[in-house]
């Protein structure tokens, strides 16, 4: 929130602290990008532990280098794709294999992976992205699907018996999660942030095309 003050109804359970020692410019996006990219490749992780994992950029933006940047913090074998040379560079920065594609193209004729996630936002996206899948993998979708007409490879998804969520990203169950292995291993979501710029001239940098905008100020006085 772009805001002076807030009203935060149920404020002591819905608020986290953030952790002693982390500078927030490292999680302004924890309650919005970086917990999506959380919860779409985190839990498939668990389950999949040395995962091949399959981003598709250049939709999200944020949320897909941040998902590459966390499945490779966790030990997967990642990939990531975009049309973008600087997000295909911070990609690799983390430590993802960086694949050129063209604009919001998707897979590029990638497979067997265990998890992939659509963050191109697109429909080709998803229908590349679950091809992309070995059998018994998971597509994640992390973009607004809003055609009534996009069509999935049901079939394919059968026979590989893949699985597809998309959904709201709920922040707050994976907030305390999130910023505890932020602060016990200093990831650096700050790689993703492309514009920082003065509280005063939000308006402005809300304009920019960039990847990530980050507001700062100095602390106000409560006294």
């Amino acid at each position: 929130m772009v805001a002076d003050t807030l009203r935060i109804p149920n404020a002591d359970h819905v608020l986290v602290k953030v952790p002693a020692g982390v500078n927030p410019l490292r999680v302004a996006a924890a309650s919005d990008n970086l917990s999506d990219a959380w919860r779409a490749v985190v839990p498939g992780l668990r389950q999949r532990p040395g995962a091949r994992v399959l981003v598709l950029g250049g939709g999200g933006k944020s949320i897909g280098l941040y998902a590459a940047g966390l499945a490779a913090a966790r030990g997967a074998d990642v990939d990531y794709t975009d049309d973008d040379h600087d997000r295909l560079t911070t990609a690799a920065s983390f430590g993802a294999r960086a694949h050129h594609v063209a604009k919001r193209v998707g897979a590029a004729g990638l497979s067997g992976y265990d998890v992939v996630i659509e963050a191109a936002s697109t429909g080709r996206g998803l229908r590349e992205g679950l091809r992309a899948l070995s059998p018994g993998g998971l597509c994640v979708g992390t973009g607004y699907y809003v055609r009534t007409t996009t069509k999935l490879p049901a079939m394919n998804m059968y026979a590989t018996s893949a699985t597809l969520q998309v959904g709201v990203s709920h922040v707050r169950p994976v907030l305390p999660e999130l910023l505890d292995f932020i602060a016990q291993t200093g990831f650096q979501a700050e790689r993703v942030t492309t514009l920082l710029a003065d509280w005063n001239d939000a308006p402005t940098a809300y304009t920019e095309r960039t990847t990530k905008v980050v507001l700062h100020r100095p602390p106000l006085d409560l006294n």
